[in-house]
């Protein structure tokens, strides 16, 4: 795909976006309230994130705090989080692309594809 053709494409894809701060305040609005939570050890551990990425909060079930257990209970701990911060950065690009009509993430791609 030529620049001439890259260009063609931003012109229609900035055409079809509308008013972009308009579009911009619906999707803070949605991601302020949008939270996932992830869980890992059957249940074990909890862990809610935000769409901005941040840990809002963890639930540890009160059976898995054995001395011996330090190990088992970081690792469902580690996995809950990463779980969870998968689920935010999708559940973003997700509304992302209820808001806009396409994910700002694809552009990137097209454009690495021609260095």
């Amino acid at each position: 795909m030529g620049i001439f053709d890259q260009i063609k494409n931003l012109k229609e894809v900035y055409s079809q976006m509308g008013n972009i701060q308009e579009k911009q305040a619906e999707l803070q609005k949605r991601l302020s309230t949008l939270q996932v939570t992830a869980s890992s050890g059957a249940g074990m551990v909890e862990v809610t994130a935000n769409a901005e990425g941040t840990i809002v909060n963890i639930k540890i079930n009160p059976v898995v705090f054995v001395p011996s257990e330090q190990k088992l209970v970081e690792d469902l701990i580690l996995s809950a989080t990463n779980e969870a911060l998968r689920k935010a950065k999708e559940a973003m690009a997700y509304e992302m692309k209820n808001v806009f009509g396409f994910n700002p993430k694809d552009f990137e791609s097209m454009f690495q594809q021609n260095q």
